[in-house]
């Protein structure tokens, strides 16, 4: 046995195990996420319900940042059924999220929508655009779902390069 080959098989060990290991962080910081989104929208609601005015705004501070971050945690704590683009503007208004401030909400939102779904981050899972109107539906794709596809990926990459030698 040549040194490359003990070397190289003793990494390639050592490389998937801190590759699964990352994995489930990943796993574990989503599934982190998902709950904090889910409760965000739980206090949303309760201060629907107190409905102490002004007070409770400034107590809520649910720090949604801006609208690409505060669709993801409204599709982070969507069920697996997912959201049409009206559903998700009314859990934002819902989360107190500033969609008044926005000319035309409805179109950003569009465009924040293809952004996610062209960078993986949703999918849409029902496609149903007719007369102008897009009623699809979108489901968020958990991160460490992605993980697991690059995971593949770089084995299939790290099996050819070691097979070579």
């Amino acid at each position: 046995m040549d040194f490359n080959s003990k070397f190289g098989k003793a990494s390639r060990d050592e490389l998937s195990v801190a590759r699964d290991e990352l994995a489930q962080m990943f796993a574990e910081r989503e599934a982190l996420e998902v709950e904090i989104a889910k409760q965000q929208r739980r206090i949303a609601a309760l201060a629907e319900l107190v409905n102490e005015g002004e007070e409770v705004d400034e107590l809520l501070e649910l720090n949604l940042g801006g609208l690409s971050d505060a669709v993801r945690s409204v599709f982070r704590a969507a069920s697996a059924e997912g959201l049409t683009p009206t559903e998700t503007r009314d859990r934002l208004t819902h989360l107190h999220f500033p969609v008044n401030e926005y000319k035309n909400f409805l179109a950003s939102l569009h465009v924040v929508l293809k952004r996610l779904e062209t960078a993986g981050e949703i999918r849409k899972a029902v496609h149903d655009k007719h007369d102008g109107r897009d009623n699809s539906v979108y489901q968020w794709v958990p991160k460490y779902e992605f993980s697991k596809r690059l995971k593949g990926r770089f084995e299939r990459r790290l099996r050819g390069r070691f097979e070579r030698g």
